[in-house]
């Protein structure tokens, strides 16, 4: 008889554990449902379409700020060319020498720790 009423404990136990998972399922599965909805929303993607929440205030265009004058020694740049929104060609460089840089010390970085796994076997 006390081995029926502890297997029927056990089994009570177990169903109460197979509950609390699927409750506790539900209630993840039911968060991240709530956060991947609020983040479909796109972000404004120029200058111009900021909300107006966020908008900058607008700064008076008449102003006379006068420039500081420069450092003895220093000379200022008067004649630049107007800065490039993007190259030539119309498509950024993929592999531009910093990307790279990045990815051979990465690539180092991943080795090292490949080689310390290596030499405990």
């Amino acid at each position: 008889m006390v081995v029926i009423l502890s297997a029927i404990g056990l089994l009570l136990w177990i169903a109460v554990l197979f509950a609390a998972m699927v409750l506790f399922g539900i209630i993840w599965t039911g968060r991240k449902l709530f956060l991947w909805a609020m983040d479909l929303k796109p972000l404004p993607a120029g200058p111009g379409t900021r909300p107006k929440a966020l908008a900058r205030p607008a700064v008076a265009s008449g102003r006379n700020v006068q420039r500081a004058p420069s450092p003895p020694g220093v000379a200022r740049v008067q004649n630049r060319p107007p800065a490039q929104a993007e190259p030539a060609s119309g498509i950024w460089p993929k592999w531009s020498p910093s990307h790279r840089l990045y990815k051979a010390r990465e690539l180092s970085l991943w080795q090292e720790q490949f080689d310390a796994l290596d030499s405990r076997c």
